[in-house]
């Protein structure tokens, strides 16, 4: 198999467990798919993270979010009430990645994404 095939087929492999991922814990993009691209398919870190904004969020975000709503697990309120800040939030976070270098932005996201397991694990353990 050709290296650019054998990459492709990897690619989409990686996408459908980001796929099942987001559908069933609302993850998938920045906590799955951003570290794989970075990691086994050398994109760089500002290229995966907006490639998973382009991949996830019309697709996998709409068809989970029916799911979900289907089964009554979405807070209309809270959720609508979300929409500003995430967009306004979305604005200032692509801004201020263009201005930090292509490593820092890798040890930023490592960083944060330490953090967030270190909670999950403390929440889902001793709380």
């Amino acid at each position: 198999m050709a290296d650019g095939t054998l990459r492709t087929a990897g690619i989409f492999v990686a996408a459908c467990i980001c796929g099942v991922a987001s559908g069933l814990f609302g993850i998938g993009g920045g906590v799955l798919l951003v570290p794989l691209l970075v990691l086994l398919f050398a994109f760089a870190q500002h290229r995966a993270q907006g490639t998973s904004l382009i991949a996830l969020i019309p697709p996998t975000g709409l068809l989970a979010f029916i799911a979900y709503a289907g089964a009554g697990y979405v807070s209309w309120k809270t959720g609508l009430l979300l929409i500003p800040g995430v967009f306004i939030g979305g604005i200032l976070g692509g801004w201020a990645a263009k201005r930090l270098h292509p490593q820092r932005m890798r040890q930023v996201f490592a960083g944060l994404m330490f953090a967030l397991g270190v909670w999950q694990v403390v929440g889902a353990w001793w709380c």
